[in-house]
């Protein structure tokens, strides 16, 4: 178990476009302090997420931004977006490219004074990327097939979140684990000693009741 901050971030995925000041101050109000930022490319996905549209009202009203590239070409989309102020994590898939391009991205992410780490998705096997993990500052792993919010809980997270953590016992005691895909109260609880980012797209953004209750309910599990 984790001694670190355990943090909960909204998916900015599931922000109201339209509506986006108003969904910024709301979170503000429930004292969120990070926002999940997603970027697909229509390729590595069949869906296609934000480009550097936000970073600056997000940096403006004073979030840390954690990114998550899905894309088939992770350093050129990266590379964009470095710059921005306010970023504090990337994460990418290593999946569609090598170990050693993954290990120089996670490099050159670092050299940006920006948290380094891969996404893995449900299905990937996690032993491969052992010698990667090493090298990560946090890694995303995916509680759903990457793509699309609202989906439900993959039951095989758990185990892959097990394996995880055994890997970071034993070599990479300061790897922030996260989160990411069909989080509710059940998974909340299920996975709570495992993970130190909990990524919340639909369950906390379009909660028919009080979203104050889901901060509470989080708070009360420490």
């Amino acid at each position: 178990m984790s001694i670190m901050t355990k943090i909960l971030e909204p998916s900015l995925l599931s922000f109201d476009i339209k509506n986006m000041e108003a969904n910024l101050y709301e979170v503000k109000k429930l004292g969120i302090t990070q926002i999940h930022y997603d970027v697909m490319d229509n390729k590595f996905v069949p869906n296609t997420a934000f480009d550097t549209e936000w970073l600056d009202l997000l940096h403006k009203n004073e979030f840390a931004i954690s990114i998550h590239f899905m894309v088939e070409q992770p350093r050129k989309w990266i590379k964009k977006f470095i710059s921005f102020a306010g970023i504090k994590a990337i994460t990418f898939h290593p999946e569609p490219i090598d170990v050693n391009e993954t290990l120089n991205i996670l490099k050159f992410i670092k050299d940006n004074n920006v948290l380094a780490g891969i996404a893995l998705k449900p299905d990937t096997n996690i032993s491969q990327y052992e010698v990667v993990l090493k090298q990560c500052d946090l890694i995303t792993v995916m509680g759903v097939q990457p793509g699309f919010g609202g989906q439900k809980f993959i039951p095989i997270t758990i185990a892959n979140l097990k394996k995880i953590n055994e890997i970071k016992n034993k070599f990479n005691k300061k790897l922030i684990i996260q989160l990411d895909g069909g989080v509710n109260f059940e998974v909340l609880k299920q996975t709570y000693n495992y993970v130190d980012w909990f990524v919340s797209g639909s369950f906390l953004m379009k909660y028919s009741g009080n979203k104050q209750d889901i901060i509470n309910y989080f708070n009360d599990l420490k």
